[in-house]
């Protein structure tokens, strides 16, 4: 992607998040990205379809599969969390923000907050797994909101992307369960 189509994005996602597709204008993309109204056309030509490609990078596809991980009933509990970890280590590692960079404006849903992790069949696995005494009985935003922490970590406070691995496959879990587990 090049310079100007980069900025071209980022003025548009503040467009449509500011003013909605219906109020959003090409010009004013095209003024904040510093670029002529032409060139938003040439790289990305109709409203609707800058419109949709804004989407594509705040949604992409491919997350889904790290949180159906999570649904999957006939995996114990201690092999979705390891898998939930070692899915969304693979998808960290290979995101960046558009300028190479992890930019918080830019973040598909699921690295900006912890409400992506609240699937009601997930939460239901949870308040079971309390119920039989395998992890703690906390709150559910709480074991949410840690699950979330701890796999955002490394983005936050590792900037050397080559621990990454070790940590989603070792780390991250054993971080989980350290509070999670139900310890008497």
């Amino acid at each position: 992607m090049t310079e100007a189509a980069r900025r071209i994005l980022e003025a548009a996602i503040a467009e449509f998040a500011q003013y909605g597709y219906d109020g959003a204008r090409l010009a004013r993309i095209a003024q904040a990205a510093g670029v002529h109204t032409a060139q938003v056309h040439y790289y990305f030509g109709s409203k609707k379809d800058l419109y949709e490609a804004v989407q594509k990078h705040l949604q992409p596809a491919e997350t889904a599969h790290i949180t159906d991980v999570l649904l999957q009933i006939d995996r114990p509990l201690p092999e979705r969390i390891q898998l939930f970890y070692e899915r969304f280590g693979k998808f960290a590692e290979g995101f960046q923000g558009l300028d190479g960079n992890v930019n918080g404006a830019l973040l598909p849903p699921l690295l900006k907050s912890p409400r992506t992790l609240s699937l009601p069949a997930w939460e239901d696995t949870l308040i079971q797994a309390q119920r039989f005494g395998m992890i703690r009985n906390v709150p559910l935003p709480l074991l949410l909101s840690h699950q979330w922490s701890v796999a955002m970590m490394p983005l936050w406070f590792m900037p050397d992307k080559s621990q990454w691995p070790t940590y989603y496959q070792h780390d991250a879990p054993a971080h989980f369960w350290a509070l999670a587990k139900n310890i008497p």
